[in-house]
């Protein structure tokens, strides 16, 4: 079984682009604490990711994900973060060492 985390931005406001530029000079786990509440979390055994999955997190978690809202998939060792862009996308958000 795999877990599923969604990562609410907080009130404090920051433009997407800025947000994405700490993203890239804090480092992923930085930016989670500054601008991210605690994750919500659910346990899944699959999913469909394509144009629907937007509408399964939001019935999933019963919250609204919005843009700058980042997913956090873990299943086994692996483990992938994704962040919805303004245009509905998820981009995959790549640690760098």
């Amino acid at each position: 079984m795999a877990t599923l985390f969604v990562y609410k931005r907080n009130s404090k406001f920051i433009d997407l682009s800025e947000l994405v530029e700490d993203l890239s000079s804090l480092g992923l786990m930085d930016t989670l604490q500054k601008y991210y509440n605690k994750p919500l979390e659910k346990q899944v055994k699959s999913i469909v990711a394509g144009p629907s999955f937007l509408q399964f997190l939001n019935r999933l978690f019963q919250v609204q994900i919005t843009s700058g809202d980042i997913i956090h998939l873990e299943s086994g060792n692996l483990g992938k973060y994704y962040m919805l862009s303004a245009t509905g996308t998820w981009d995959e958000i790549i640690k760098l060492q």
